[in-house]
C-alpha cells in the first residue's frame, strides 16, 4: 500500500464553517478574559505552529502570580443539549495512512484550563482540563458501551469523532459565566 499523498491531497489546514465559528469563540473568550481583573496578561499563542498542534490557544498570567495555559472551544449546543462534547479522534480523509489519525484536543491538549463558548446561552463554561478528563474516564468506565459518540463531517478532507457526555454527569466540574451579566473569573 502506498503511504504517500497524492499531489495536492492531504492538507493539514483545517477549514470550513467550524473553524470560523471556532475562530469567533476564540475571540469572544479573550476579550472576556482580557476584561477581568484578574488576568495581568494574555498571550494568543494560536500562531505558534506548536501550540496550534497541542492545542492551546493562549497563555494567562494571573495576580496570583501563576501562569495558565488555555485552550479554547465553542460548542453551538452547549447549554441546550444537555450534553458536553469531547472530541477524540481526528480523521484526515486525505493524509499519508501514517498520519491520517491523530488524537483529538481532549487528549491531546496541555492546557490547564478548558473553556468552551456556548453561543445559544451566550456562556463560558470554564473547567480544568484534568477534572474533566477524570468525570471522562468515570463515566465511560461506568457506560461502556452504552457510551454515545458522535461523527462529524468536520470539512471536505476530516471528520471527527467525539464522546457526548451528559452535562449531569459534569456536576462540580463546570463554572459557567453568563456574558449577559457582571462576574470575575475564579482563577
Amino acid at each position: 500500500m502506498n503511504n504517500r499523498a497524492e499531489p495536492g491531497i492531504g492538507k493539514r489546514s483545517y477549514d470550513g464553517h467550524y473553524m470560523k465559528t471556532g475562530r469567533e469563540a476564540e475571540a469572544i473568550v479573550m476579550t472576556w478574559l482580557r476584561n477581568n481583573p484578574h488576568v495581568i496578561g494574555l498571550d494568543d499563542l494560536r500562531h505558534l505552529r506548536e501550540m496550534r498542534t497541542a492545542d492551546v490557544d493562549c497563555s494567562l498570567r494571573l495576580d496570583n502570580g501563576t501562569v495558565a495555559l488555555v485552550e479554547i472551544k465553542s460548542d453551538y449546543h452547549l447549554g441546550v443539549s444537555g450534553n458536553i462534547l469531547i472530541e477524540v479522534l481526528r480523521i484526515n480523509h486525505t493524509a499519508p495512512t501514517d498520519s491520517a489519525i491523530t488524537l483529538g484536543w481532549f487528549a491531546r491538549s496541555p492546557a490547564t484550563w478548558l473553556l468552551y463558548y456556548a453561543p445559544q446561552v451566550d456562556r463560558i463554561y470554564q473547567c480544568r482540563f484534568n477534572d474533566l478528563r477524570y468525570i471522562v474516564q468515570r463515566y465511560t468506565q461506568k457506560k461502556r458501551k452504552n457510551t454515545r459518540f458522535d461523527y462529524i463531517n468536520t470539512d471536505t478532507i476530516k471528520s471527527t469523532v467525539n464522546i457526548l457526555i451528559p452535562y449531569a454527569a459534569c456536576e462540580g466540574v463546570f463554572t459557567v459565566h453568563d456574558l449577559r451579566v457582571e462576574y470575575e473569573i475564579p482563577f
